[in-house]
């Protein structure tokens, strides 16, 4: 078996399970809604990289539809985004919020580092580390900020059906 094929399918794998296993019942909706946000943010991103000839994707699933990695951005990044939500510390601190900021962006980073460094699944051009945490941290800040916003609107609609 290849091992962008492994790398892809363990991906699936593990962001299934993660999904499954970290999001409590009460809480599916605002993952739903930050998994499809992530998503659609991700994509963006992806576009741009390539539009700007930042990144390649050498390894694609659908190699005659798109340049974009399908899996990457469909369902990895997005679960990062999910789990950034689930366990954000809402009331704990500003120093708090900051380490987890780091830590979301830091393992997005590493997650993505790994794979252009060990699979043909992303070649990065005119991108490096630096770029790819300064992104990351804009875009979960990006996705924090939509969710919380939906949050308020989603929280004043259930009181009004009451």
């Amino acid at each position: 078996m290849n091992k962008e094929i492994l790398i892809l399918l363990l991906s699936w794998l593990i962001s299934i399970i993660v999904l499954i296993k970290f999001v409590p019942i009460d809480r599916k909706r605002i993952a739903h809604i930050t998994f499809l946000f992530g998503h659609g943010i991700a994509w963006i991103y992806q576009y741009v990289q390539l539009l700007f000839n930042l990144v390649e994707f050498p390894y694609r699933e659908f190699e005659y539809a798109t340049k974009m990695s399908f899996s990457l951005y469909y369902l990895t990044y997005p679960t990062f985004g999910v789990l950034f939500i689930m366990f954000y510390p809402a009331n704990k601190g500003r120093q708090r919020i900051i380490i987890h900021y780091l830590i979301f962006t830091i393992a997005i980073t590493t997650y993505a580092f790994f794979i252009e460094n060990y699979s043909s699944l992303s070649y990065w051009k005119s991108w490096n580390i630096y770029s790819g945490l300064l992104s990351n941290l804009i875009i979960i800040y990006v996705i924090k900020k939509f969710v919380f916003w939906f949050q308020k609107g989603l929280f004043k609609f259930n009181c009004e059906n009451e």
